[in-house]
Order: structure tokens, then C-alpha cells, then sequence
């Protein structure tokens, strides 16, 4: 390990162990770049140390030395006993030494900044720090943390089964749906207490769900409000052979444009949009459906979300409900008829 010199050297870029396992598999694709300050000390007095308001400058940027890039962040030793050593439970036993063995786990990284924090955004002018707010307008949520922190694991060795300790907000949710066998008493094809299109058994009997869905009000405070501020990622936790913690990446199927750059699209260009690729484990929509300001459906918006305070800034506006109403399960046509005979 070696330090910059910040009189000689200024900026350093190096591909990490991860980055060199996707350069070989020809999957090395940046599209992003992200600034990190998780080696600076912003408040000595964290440390114990009082120094005068002038002095925090020449300390951050000419006295505090700045390692170089690192690049690998798994245990080099630990992969080799995987080639040479038999694992039993945690341990690694010298039997069979010079038997080289084929473990594929070897030849893996992970990505270790992902255990880090970027630098983000905040709004000019603003002295606080940006926020969270998340309100649970339907459900309720279990538990709940300031930090990826979780005080009820514990274990001889604490840095195998904790997690870096990041300033991650962590929401425990449990959502239990109880199918319900009903029995039809309305009109039509749609159940009047759902909103959804229902499938009637010959008996007169059909499957009804209810409280099968949470609705989340989240806003961030002491930012810029923009129509880009989020972004949803969706992530599958599992486990390795040693207990480590992999988060799998879960795709979005990808939602059919009828409008592009303000035109409207032939009905030949919106179906070319449609994929035929089948819905598996490896998208969202396999598990649930995540509705967004306005694809959430008109009953949810109406008894759930339009009784909210208006926040008064731009994101009241993406929720629209239409100037209609309509009630479920009525009959279209009837034997009464009261116009005159043709």
C-alpha cells in the first residue's frame, strides 16, 4: 500500500480486480462515474482534535495522505486454499494438499464499492443535509434502522456476518395476502370491492385478494426537486458457500412507448416494442408489480392517495385521476325497453 504525492500527482485510474474480470469476459461497459470523500475528515472534532476554522483547509487538501487506488477486495489467501485445502463447516483443513482442485468461485470478484458511498447532491443554499421522508399510506412496516447496522446478529466474528455500516436507511415490511373462495353476488365481471376482473367457477365462486399491496409516499428533503430525482433498482438477497451476502439484480420489463419525442407512433411501431422474451426469475414482474405516480390504478388513487396534504411542488402533478365514474358490475343491456318500435 502507498500514498499519492499530492505535489506530484494529482488524479489516478485503475481497474479493480472486478473491473479486470469483466474486461476479460468482454462485459466491460462504464456508462457512469461517481466522485467518493469516505477517506476525508471533515470535523477533526471527531477525532478529538480542535483545530481554528482556517486551518481545515491546508489539513483536508495538503496535510492528510491519500492512498492510491485499491483494486482487490477479496482475501487472495482464502481463494487459494479453495484450490488446495478441503473446507469443512469454516475451517480449512492441510489434507489432500497437493490435489489441485477446480473450484469455479476462484476466478470471482465482487464489486467492492458498492460498500461505499458516493458523493451525492444537495440543494445550494441549504444547510441541512438531504432527507428521507417515507410515509406508509396503506401497510405497515415491522422495524426500521438508520444504518445497515442490525444489532440482532450477532456471531465469534462480527466482520464475517455484519455488513459495512453505511447511512442506508433499512425498512423491515412483511405483506401476508389471504385468497379468500367467494361467492358472486353482483353483476358483470368485475368484483366491485376490488376493482378487478374476476374468473367465476360454475358454482358461482371466484378467488378474491384483499390487502395484497403497500402504497408508499416517498419524498426527498433539501434537494432539488427534478422529474429524474429517482430511480428504483430491485435486488434478490442470497448467500454464498461462506455465508457472504450477494445481491442478484432483477430487470424491468420494459414498458411499451405509444408516444416518442411527442409523436404518436403507429399501431406497427407500438407492437414492435412489445417483447415475446417469457417472464422468469430474473424480472420483477415474476415476483410483483411496482405502479409508479400515474400507472397506479384509479380505485388506489382515490381512496389512498388524493386524501393525502398536497405537498405543493412539482410531484403533485403526476398523479391524475380521470374525470369519470364508473361502478363495477353493473348490466349493460336489460329486457326493458322504453323506445318507440322501428
Amino acid at each position: 500500500m502507498t500514498f499519492f504525492n499530492k505535489k506530484e500527482e494529482i488524479l489516478e485510474l485503475k481497474l479493480s480486480s472486478y473491473g479486470r474480470q469483466k474486461l476479460a469476459a468482454g462485459k466491460f461497459k462504464p456508462v457512469y462515474y461517481a466522485f467518493f470523500d469516505d477517506d476525508i475528515l471533515y470535523d477533526a472534532a471527531r477525532a478529538g482534535i480542535v483545530e481554528d476554522n482556517n486551518d481545515i483547509e491546508p489539513r483536508i487538501q495538503e496535510n492528510s495522505p491519500s492512498i492510491r487506488c485499491q483494486t482487490n477486495f477479496t482475501d487472495l489467501e482464502a481463494k487459494v486454499k479453495k484450490q488446495t485445502h478441503d473446507k469443512i463447516g469454516d475451517t480449512y483443513h492441510e489434507s489432500n494438499v497437493t490435489d489441485l482442485k477446480t473450484d469455479p468461485s476462484v476466478f470471482q470478484d465482487y464489486d467492492g464499492l458498492r460498500e461505499v458511498l458516493p458523493l451525492g447532491k444537495s440543494q445550494l443554499g441549504n444547510q441541512y443535509t438531504a432527507a428521507w421522508r417515507v410515509e406508509f399510506m396503506e401497510g405497515r412496516f415491522n422495524s426500521s434502522r438508520s444504518t445497515t447496522y442490525d444489532s440482532n446478529i450477532s456471531c465469534s466474528s462480527p466482520f464475517m456476518c455484519q455488513k459495512p455500516i453505511i447511512s442506508v436507511p433499512q425498512i423491515q415490511v412483511d405483506l401476508n395476502a389471504q385468497p379468500m373462495l367467494t361467492g358472486k353476488d353482483f353483476k358483470g365481471i368485475s368484483d366491485p370491492e376490488t376493482d378487478r376482473f374476476i374468473s367465476e367457477s360454475e358454482e358461482g365462486l371466484f378467488i378474491r385478494i384483499v390487502d395484497d399491496f403497500i402504497v408508499l409516499d416517498i419524498a426527498e428533503a433539501n434537494v432539488d426537486l427534478l422529474n429524474d430525482s429517482f430511480s428504483l433498482e430491485v435486488y434478490e438477497i442470497t448467500e454464498d458457500e461462506d455465508k457472504k451476502e450477494i445481491l442478484v439484480p432483477k430487470m424491468f420489463k420494459k414498458q411499451v412507448q405509444p408516444i416518442v419525442d411527442g409523436i404518436l407512433l403507429d399501431q406497427e411501431e407500438i407492437e414492435e416494442q412489445i417483447s415475446e422474451a417469457p417472464i422468469d426469475n430474473k424480472f420483477v414482474e415474476f415476483y410483483f408489480d411496482i405502479s409508479m405516480d400515474g400507472s397506479i390504478d384509479e380505485k388506489t388513487k382515490r381512496e389512498k392517495i388524493f386524501a393525502r396534504e398536497k405537498r405543493g411542488n412539482i410531484f403533485d402533478s403526476n398523479l391524475v385521476s380521470q374525470d369519470y365514474q364508473q361502478t363495477p358490475g353493473t348490466e349493460l343491456y336489460t329486457s326493458d325497453n322504453d323506445g318507440e318500435d322501428c
